[in-house]
């Protein structure tokens, strides 16, 4: 793969193909699948917004996969300092890639953490994922952890890995609410583009509530390409250590109004972990979802590293 700056845009490549789901018609959970490493090249890095990096990587081994879902996520593996070897762990393809990580030797542990996939272009072997800045602009700053300061430091021609996982999101009931942070917005658009193209009667039934810090955090356009779409969409502007608590008084409100949000048949929530179970408690105590109703993905929790 040439080490150059890739010229081509990454969501010009649909990802919305039937090709490119394992079952493009998602009328239940996807099916658990084997997990593998996959050794790929950063290929292409650019910022959507201010504080979103979006990076693309490319490997022979992407040529031909399909996703099981648009939210699929996936563990990326780091060298553990910039220009540093990428040294892989012996993994035999079971669940538990952090144990395996942690068993390597430190000096050659690679960084293990993991984000969802924003596109797939299977013919091209090319995978695209976002990383949020938070405002942040130095690999070195004190603050971050190794995911964002990788970010920050890669370059065209870097050697990562990726151990594969699978989507959970699925579209058997029609009626849904979607929450996510901006560490799930790739997966939520995602989501949206799939309705969009295999169910466009379900697009109504979609309230979606968006969370971030600021607008910049976002990849843009999300209510220009949207709001007429789906059945509602809300953006919530709030620092993320009141995700949590932001999102319970909206769904309050909407309760009291008896908003069509509040009679959803299916709940997905994805980001950090208390937002995640404070929106999956809501659901079940007071709209009376049942627990298989209620998919929630923590992908983050505040003050807590996440390998």
């Amino acid at each position: 793969m040439s080490k150059s700056q890739n010229t081509m845009d990454p969501l010009a490549i649909s990802a919305t193909r039937p090709a490119s789901y394992v079952d493009h018609q998602l009328l239940d959970t996807p099916s658990e699948r084997g997990h593998h490493i996959i050794r790929a090249e950063v290929c292409s890095i650019s910022a959507p917004a201010k504080n979103l990096r979006r990076i693309a990587v490319q490997s022979p081994e992407l040529m031909g996969c399909q996703l099981s879902g648009p939210d699929e996520f996936f563990g990326l593996l780091m060298p553990p300092t910039p220009g540093a070897q990428l040294h892989l762990p012996d993994h035999d393809g079971g669940i538990n890639i952090r144990a395996s990580v942690a068993a390597m030797p430190e000096g050659r542990r690679p960084n293990l953490r993991w984000y969802t996939v924003r596109t797939l272009d299977s013919e091209r072997g090319i995978l695209t994922f976002d990383v949020v800045t938070h405002g942040i602009s130095s690999p070195d700053d004190e603050h971050i952890g190794p995911g964002l300061a990788w970010a920050l430091s890669t370059r065209i021609g870097d050697d990562v890995a990726l151990w594969t996982c699978q989507g959970l999101w699925h579209r058997k009931q029609a009626s849904q609410t979607l929450i996510a942070d901006p560490s799930a917005v790739p997966s939520l658009r995602a989501i949206l583009e799939y309705t969009q193209t295999f169910a466009p009667e379900q697009l109504p039934e979609l309230h979606v509530i968006v969370l971030a810090e600021s607008h910049h955090d976002l990849e843009p356009l999300l209510r220009e390409q949207w709001e007429d779409k789906v059945g509602s969409l809300k953006v919530i502007l709030r620092p993320a250590t009141e995700f949590s608590g932001a999102t319970l008084s909206h769904l309050r409100q909407l309760d009291e109004a008896k908003d069509p949000a509040t009679h959803a048949s299916y709940v997905w929530v994805a980001g950090e972990g208390d937002l995640c179970k404070e929106v999956r408690r809501h659901a079940i105590d007071s709209w009376g979802l049942k627990s298989d109703s209620v998919q929630w993905c923590p992908y983050w929790f505040i003050g807590r590293a996440r390998p």
